[in-house]
């Protein structure tokens, strides 16, 4: 893998105030994580299985000293100047931090630190540059965690990598020390172990107290460097006595003191700080040399506590195991093999990142994509023991936001199936075995433990015929039909739970492929009567199911489903497009169509009233909470899947490409000035966005309108933007993907934080559609065949995963040629722009396929 980013977009560097709100995520897919601030700092650490964002794990850092003959030239931490607000910055500590306290002390404001920094990030790896004109040497650190789209379990490594880079640019020798401290994490009471083996030093911190399994669990920091001090402890003492006597000890000429206690601590620090543990590496650096140390951190807590379901599994609060717990001991091994095989999971990360990044996508989509893939290494996410992928929609500060793997949520982030395809396909397996109840109905949050319970809701309309559309594009994207048919009865009741008479919602008891009675969806609500947004989901579902029922030997229900499919499909382009775009097809003033919803079983939507009271609006004689003839950004949700899947266009395509253009139109603004606003304000004043929903003259909103229709989704929209490039209105696609990722640009809000109900929200990872829209990608590894017809025309380069591989497939001239850069691909037939070649072979990671276009 000797291809590498020959350049990198000044988007991507960030100086001065753009670094101030960086929190670039380091760790393993569902393994929790922290997070390498745009100064260099380490912080919002997630590592006890749960969010802890605005946290430090005490004052954890890097520092640098420089000597020369026997006498200190300079020390300082590998910090930039304070991000924080001088009166003091929100925090998780309750003393001598916050608000009124001061620049945050954990943040080491106090200690000399570097004048400035340049970060640069591209993701999976970032890079700080420090800057100092009085410090004998420059200073870059590289971080990074592996991540290697369909290498699930190297990709889960619970660690953070560091490449501490040395330059010597004086005119003598220098020795330099460069100090690693970590902080024994919620612990102050430590049991600190130093080991050599391998080559590697490391330091293992865990608790000399007996503490509950999901409490338990330990941390570790090693170097392979050759000369190593290690402090195994700092001075225990109380007020600020242990940072102080550290600096004292490390900002000096000389090697630093093997401290050791034996004898478990008695009394705890008065400030709740953990203890801590320095390593550090001594080297030697002659005039216009540069040499590199490197670090690595490693978390381990092998067991997760149900903390937001109290005492709710036989009186006791359930807990689970991770899955990095079933391949790694303790941190130890974590680091042991993170040394072992340092440059063998390097290597594809960065490939990865250079492939993306060199690729000729517009710089806007790469933009949109590396910023919300991050993601998947944060708490949002979490791997249970076997494997299995569960997930938040989103963090609070310290606990997660909406529990249980949302479909309706998840329903939109397109990263996982195509980077990570395997663990993808646990969300299904999972829904159809512990979410599914008895009337084939699928809930549409997961508890766990798994099995435990289901989710006192009824489903939801869009994550119900979310599942079924993505079992459709996740068998697609495997070409596994056995596993289609394993899950076949399973998605087989969830069609047919639309029509059921168990289906107290009453969505289509009439077997019409159009959605009439009271249906749950994103908006935590429920829409009555036809409407385009989830019956195109109903219709995207019935033909998935019809195709996936043929596969399956279910010839007979799969043409029930095409006949129902097309009729609903004919309903839609009849019945609900209005001109400019389609509509919900309900009359607010018909109290009868709630009425009858008044005493069914089961229970709806995030209300704190009756359901009538909820519903009705004696004051304005109306249904709250509708569109009504409203221009939905969602509006045609399911031809977007139908797009994306593969499962071709249901819906005119005239009508669609007006009906985008129309969303495009009414919903964008390029600034919201002016903008009303009652909700949540994720965007404001001159930042741009487009509106959950709008009604452009001549309609009638609604006294009560859908909720959140004010607000800016940056899940929301991407998913516009991809259909717009999709179907051929690339600028208004990339206007929409340029004012959203100018408002995450370092200076207004965090490049790898897209926020909705909390940080780290997925459905922003619908962004990936991005990429797949513009390559023109299409696949059906059921038959090995994979095709591109890029939106740019003329020679590029674009990069593709699917199946069981990655790579970029490039044009010059009329050869065409798709490399494999990791993985396998086993490829029947390639087409580019309209010229299909039979390959017939399996490609392994340096091999190619070539075609001629027109040949």
């Amino acid at each position: 893998m000797d291809f590498q980013m020959t350049k990198t977009d000044p988007r991507f560097i960030y100086e001065g105030d753009r670094t101030r709100h960086i929190a670039f995520p380091l760790g393993g897919i569902g393994a929790g994580g922290l997070a390498l601030s745009g100064s260099g700092r380490l912080v919002d650490w997630s590592i006890r299985n749960r969010p802890g964002l605005q946290s430090f794990n005490g004052y954890s850092h890097f520092a640098i000293k420089a000597e020369a003959g026997g006498e200190l030239l300079d020390a300082r931490v590998l910090n930039g100047p304070y991000e924080g607000l001088p009166t003091g910055s929100p925090t998780t500590r309750k003393f001598f931090d916050g608000f009124g306290w001061g620049a945050n002390r954990n943040t080491l404001a106090g200690v000399p630190h570097f004048e400035a920094t340049t970060f640069t990030g591209t993701f999976p790896v970032a890079e700080v540059a420090f800057h100092d004109a009085s410090f004998p040497g420059q200073v870059k650190l590289t971080a990074w965690s592996p991540f290697i789209p369909t290498n699930e379990r190297d990709s889960s490594l619970p660690a953070a990598m560091f490449e501490i880079e040395v330059t010597n640019t004086g005119p003598v020798p220098v020795d330099y020390t460069i100090g690693g401290t970590l902080g024994n994490h919620g612990c102050q009471n430590g049991r600190h172990s130093y080991a050599e083996a391998g080559g590697v030093k490391s330091l293992l911190l865990t608790a000399a107290d007996e503490l509950p399994d999901w409490q338990t669990g330990d941390v570790s920091i090693a170097t392979d460097a050759g000369d190593v001090d290690h402090l195994d402890y700092h001075f225990r003492g109380q007020w600020f006595d242990d940072l102080n006597l550290f600096w004292r000890e490390f900002a000096r000429a000389g090697r630093l003191p093997e401290r050791h206690y034996d004898k478990p601590r008695l009394n705890r620090n008065m400030f709740d700080q953990p203890e801590h543990g320095t390593l550090a590496a001594r080297i030697s650096v002659a005039p216009g040399e540069t040499k590199t140390v490197r670090f690595a951190i490693a978390w381990h807590f092998p067991v997760g506590q149900v903390y937001w379901r109290p005492g709710q599994v036989n009186g006791e609060t359930g807990t689970w195991r991770n899955y990095y717990a079933s391949q790694w001991a303790n941190s130890g091994a974590v680091l042991a093999e993170a040394f072992a095989r340092w440059d063998e999971l390097r290597a594809p990360t960065f490939a990865f990142r250079d492939t993306l990044f060199g690729t000729s996508l517009p710089v806007d989509i790469i933009d949109a994509v590396q910023g919300t893939m991050s993601i998947l290494r944060t708490a949002t996410v979490m791997r249970l023991e076997n494997g299995e992928l569960w997930a938040w929609e989103g963090q609070f500060t310290n606990e997660g936001s909406c529990e249980g793997s949302c479909t309706h949520v998840w329903n939109y982030q397109q990263t996982l199936p195509y980077l990570f395809p395997g663990l993808e396909r646990t969300l299904r397996e999972t829904d159809y075995t512990y979410n599914q109840l008895p009337n084939g109905g699928l809930t549409f949050r997961q508890i766990i433990p798994l099995g435990s319970a289901f989710f006192p809701l009824n489903p939801c309309a869009d994550g119900q015929f979310g599942s079924i559309i993505k079992t459709f594009r996740d068998w697609k994207i495997s070409g596994d039909t056995e596993w289609l048919k394993r899950y076949w009865p399973k998605v087989k009741a969830a069609l047919e739970y639309a029509w059921s008479a168990d289906n107290p919602d009453q969505w289509d008891p009439e077997r019409t492929g159009i959605l009439w009675g009271r249906q749950h969806h994103t908006l935590d609500m429920e829409l009555f009567g036809p409407n385009s947004w989830l019956s195109t989901m109903y219709v995207a579902a019935l033909k998935a199911g019809a195709e996936m029922g043929r596969a399956a030997g279910d010839a007979a229900f799969a043409a029930e489903l095409e006949r129902m499919g097309q009729a609903g499909a004919d309903y839609l382009n009849a019945e609900l497009f209005n001109g400019d775009y389609f509509i919900q097809k309900t009359d607010l003033g018909d109290k009868a169509l709630i009425e009858k919803f008044d005493h069914a079983s089961g229970k709806v939507g995030v209300i704190a009233d009756g359901f009538m009271e909820t519903y009705w609006s004696d004051e304005y004689g109306q249904m709250k909470y509708q569109f009504n003839d409203g221009c939905a950004t969602d509006q045609i949700l399911g031809q977007w899947h139908a797009d994306l899947a593969g499962l071709g266009s249901f819906l005119d395509p005239d009508k669609v490409k007006t009906a985008l253009a129309s969303a495009y139109r009414h919903n964008y603004r390029a600034d919201l000035k002016g903008h009303f606003n009652p909700c949540r304000v994720y965007a404001y004043e001159d930042e741009g966005g487009v509106l959950i929903a709008t009604w452009p003259d001549g309609t009638t909103k609604p006294a009560v309108p859908a909720p959140y229709s004010e607000e800016v989704w940056t899940g929301l929209e991407y998913m516009l933007a991809s259909h717009l490039i999709f179907r051929g209105l690339t600028d208004e696609g990339l206007a929409i993907v340029r004012t959203a990722r100018a408002r995450h640009d370092g200076y207004r809000r965090n490049p790898w934080n897209e926020i909705e109900c909390g940080s780290y929200y997925a459905r922003s990872m619908s962004s990936f559609a991005l990429v797949n829209a513009w390559s023109g990608l299409s696949y059906d590894l059921t038959k090995g065949e994979i095709g591109f017809a890029p939106k740019d025309q003329g020679d590029g380069s674009w990069f593709w995963s699917v199946g069981e591989g990655w790579g970029v497939v490039s044009r010059s001239g009329n050869r065409v040629r798709l490399e494999v850069r990791y993985g396998s691909l086993d490829l029947g037939a390639l087409s580019f722009a309209g010229t299909s070649a039979r390959i017939d072979r399996k490609l392994g990671a340096g091999d190619a396929a070539d075609l001629t276009i027109g040949g």
